[in-house]
């Protein structure tokens, strides 16, 4: 159960335009990821020559599908979690716990923010091995990827307000 009016205000507006983004981007990079994947292997099958380039650009779009797929998992309830003794908790009971468990994780979310901004910074002076691409184009995905994980969390926790850890309702039996 969402707030009163959350999804008509502005901010939820800009949510729901992220999250459209996202998923194009993931969309997009997943495809990609499987024709160069399909292209390096027939190039070594069939023509015996090696398509480096499409290894490497297949490992970059693997890592920002990662960093941007995590906070598309949460959104989803794909993320790992143990919810038996939770789902019994009502109340201010569930929302207190529930605001615990939000802080920690964007505590570790900073962290994470953080550790991936000092990686980017070292990474503009590194190249990619075959490419010689700058590498933080590579690392600065998990800046942005942590930084829409924490947006997912804060949406979750308003989302989820009234009743934090509800069951899905595809596992209500």
């Amino acid at each position: 159960m969402a707030l009163p009016g959350t999804r008509t205000t502005w901010p939820f507006r800009i949510v729901g335009v992220v999250r459209n983004v996202v998923n194009v981007l993931v969309v997009i990079i997943f495809a990609y990821m499987v024709v160069a994947v399909i292209l390096q292997v027939a190039s070594r099958t069939l023509t015996w020559i090696p398509a480096g380039n499409a290894v490497e650009t297949a490992t970059f779009a693997q890592i920002w599908l990662t960093t941007l797929g995590a906070g598309l998992a949460l959104r989803q309830g794909a993320l790992f979690a143990l919810d038996t003794v939770t789902r019994r908790l009502h109340g201010g009971i569930a929302r207190a716990l529930s605001l615990l468990i939000a802080a920690i994780g964007l505590g570790f979310i900073a962290v994470m923010i953080y550790g991936g901004v000092l990686l980017t910074m070292q990474g503009m002076a590194q190249n990619s091995p075959v490419l010689q691409l700058p590498m933080w184009t590579m690392f600065i995905s998990i800046p942005i990827g942590m930084t829409l994980l924490g947006l997912e969390v804060i949406v979750h926790l308003i989302e989820r307000w009234d009743d934090p850890f509800a069951a899905p309702v595809e596992e209500i039996a």
